[in-house]
């Protein structure tokens, strides 16, 4: 009885390793011909990396926004918590 459970246990967890996941390889969702690109980043302070995917609009809203802070510290020459200048 004992050994049909851990049977049953192992089973499930074969199973269960075996369940697809959404691509997060930057060259096979590519070639899947979508827009979307992934990397792995790493928070200041902490050791775990996580997968980042962002869709071309996504892109382009943060280059448009880091863009605007290079204008603004241009412009200023430092900037203060909520993109005002000193």
């Amino acid at each position: 009885m004992q050994s049909a459970k851990l049977c049953q246990l192992v089973l499930l967890i074969i199973v269960a390793g075996c369940t697809t996941q959404p691509s997060k390889d930057p060259k096979v969702a590519n070639a899947a011909g979508s827009d979307i690109q992934c990397h792995t980043e790493r928070q200041t302070g902490s050791l775990i990396s996580k997968t980042v995917c962002t869709d071309q609009a996504t892109r382009n809203a943060q280059r448009a926004e880091m863009d605007d802070l290079k204008h603004v510290v241009s412009q200023s020459g430092c900037v203060r918590a909520g993109g005002e200048g000193c």
